[in-house]
């Protein structure tokens, strides 16, 4: 990654515009389609914020032509914006795709452009609680196997400090595969592992705030663009599959298995559907029931 100093589109003071030169897809990727690489998340650097106003826009948009219309509505809703925030000065990246949000909704863009906004606040929030896993995790199906020679292993007498990697390792798999009630379990487990330290304590009780609170927040959020997005009907068919799906893997991932159930069914094939995603929807009604 590498970064340029621009002017901010709102107000002209500097503002820092980030480009992805190389990455990696060998951190593999999630059932709502995260991807991770191993030398870190371009997502984290995507979104640019003006430190004055907050005007917040992805690198490339930097560019964006404002009218002086334009420039009003955007600094009235980021002002409104700014009262909800946990630090004004310095929002978290998920905060900063939030107000990302604001502006481009005050251009008017498409629900389907707000909802992957959402969701991409979400992963950076799952970034900080899970980091980077080395080991094949490359889908539902992945998870799945991992998870099994992961339960198989500590069947086995296994010292503290390897029962507590193991347990952890689980937690992040079950997390990043959407299996909530299965992550909880294994914190539990971690919890009565053994003495942490303070260090193993903080990571824990921040997973937990992290899988708990910020991430599901965004999940919502990104629920509520997809279905207003189909519900406008005027998605192209693959980028209507698309929001099915994402629809379907989000719900699961809140609770919601018999609502996601619905959505998983409308992923169908055609000639703009993403072969993969008409494997997880199929692999998730079996793990359903339906």
């Amino acid at each position: 990654i590498r970064s340029t100093e621009v002017p901010c589109p709102l107000d002209g003071s500097p503002i820092r515009q980030f480009h992805k030169v190389s990455s990696n897809s060998l951190g593999g990727f999630d059932s709502d389609l995260a991807s991770y690489s191993t030398r870190g998340q371009y997502r984290t650097h995507a979104v640019s914020t003006c430190p004055v106003d907050l005007f917040s826009v992805y690198g490339e948009d930097l560019d964006l032509p404002l009218t002086e219309a334009n420039k009003v509505s955007v600094a009235t809703a980021l002002a409104n914006a700014r009262r909800g925030l946990s630090s004004s000065d310095n929002p978290p990246v998920w905060e900063r795709y939030g107000l990302a949000v604001v502006v481009y909704r005050s251009l008017g863009r498409h629900p389907m452009d707000l909802a992957r906004l959402y969701l991409e606040a979400s992963w950076t929030a799952r970034d900080e609680a899970v980091g980077i896993y080395i080991g094949g995790l490359t889908g539902p199906q992945a998870a799945r196997s991992i998870l099994q020679a992961g339960k198989a292993e500590l069947k086995k007498d296994l010292t503290v400090t390897n029962r507590k990697i193991v347990l952890h390792n689980m937690a992040r798999v079950s997390h990043r595969a959407g299996y909530g009630d299965l992550r909880d379990q294994y914190l539990l487990a971690y919890d009565n592992a053994g003495e942490k330290n303070e260090a193993e304590r903080s990571a824990i009780a921040r997973f937990r705030e992290i899988a708990h609170e910020i991430e599901p927040r965004y999940q919502h959020l990104a629920i509520g663009e997809l279905q207003r997005a189909l519900t406008q009907g005027d998605l192209p068919p693959g980028d209507e599959v698309l929001a099915h799906y994402l629809m379907a893997d989000l719900l699961r991932r809140v609770g919601k298995n018999r609502e996601a159930i619905t959505h998983y069914k409308q992923v169908v094939p055609g000639p703009e559907t993403e072969p993969r995603l008409l494997e997880m929807a199929a692999f998730f009604l079996s793990e359903l029931g339906d």
